[in-house]
Formats: structure tokens, sequence, C-alpha cells
């Protein structure tokens, strides 16, 4: 009798150390993956006036650097290729900071999710200890907050 307790204490082991050997995995799996995290802000601190300055400071952000310029190189083969990408203002709410992208009349986003992936997701992949970002249309008041999740979250 006392062996049949030994085998049924042995399997009741072996199933909690899948258990938390599979809820581990999933959750190691289902992290955001850290592409540029060593990459830090060049802060601008002198703050230009504009409406949509005093449009987050209702919203209670606080604007902690002006107009970025993000240089970018590229190796292709044996080639370089340069770019940038430009960050309009990059503002701290709550101990999290949010890089803002504002509405610009001659481009603007496509307000699906492939749209956002085109126009956002190189901000939220080239920093990602960001909170998200904010875009912005000063003209309408308007703050929209974007941040990378997945429907788990929900």
């Amino acid at each position: 009798m006392e062996e049949h307790w030994d085998g049924l204490l042995m399997v009741l082991i072996a199933g909690i150390v899948f258990f938390i050997s599979y809820r581990s995995f999933r959750t190691w799996v289902r992290k955001p993956l850290t592409l540029r995290s060593r990459l830090g802000f060049q802060m601008n601190e002198v703050i230009l006036d504009h409406p949509a300055v005093h449009l987050l400071e209702r919203a209670g952000y606080e604007v902690v650097s002006d107009k970025l310029k993000v240089p970018l190189t590229f190796k292709v083969n044996d080639s370089l290729l340069h770019s940038r990408m430009f960050i309009d203002y990059i503002v701290q709410r709550d101990g999290e900071l949010y890089l803002v992208r504002m509405a610009r009349e001659r481009s603007g986003i496509e307000w699906t999710g492939s749209g956002i992936r085109k126009e956002l997701l190189p901000y939220l992949l080239l920093y990602p200890e960001c909170a998200g970002v904010l875009y912005v249309d000063a003209d309408h008041g308007e703050i929209k907050e974007i941040t990378l999740t997945t429907d788990d979250d929900e």
C-alpha cells in the first residue's frame, strides 16, 4: 500500500514541476523584445512655445525635451546607408516617458493596425523603455496614447 502512495506522490511532484516549467516558458516567450534599449536620449532642453506643449501640459504631461533627430545607419552588404527619424517631443507623466509624434496635414495616419504599425512601430521598437507614443493633433486638441501590447493584456 505504501508503494502506491510513493508512486502517486511522484506523479504529483512531476505534474507540479511540469506546470511551473510550462508557465515560466510561456511567460518568457511572451515577454516583449528589447531591441535597442541601450540607446539613450540626447535631451533637447530648450522647449519652444507651441500649442501642442500647452495641450500636453493641460493633459498632465511634463514636456522634458523638444524636437530630436535620431540618426540611423544601416549596413547593407558592404554599404552604409544613412537615414534619420524625428521625435517631436519627449514627455513624462507618473515617472513614465512617452515619445510624441505630431499630426501633420500632409501625412496622416491610417487608424488601422497596419497603419499604426507602419507609422509608429519604429518608435516603439527603437526606445522600448518608453511607455508609449503620444500622437498629438494640436489643431483638434486630441492626444492619442499608443502602446504595444498583446491580446492577453486585456
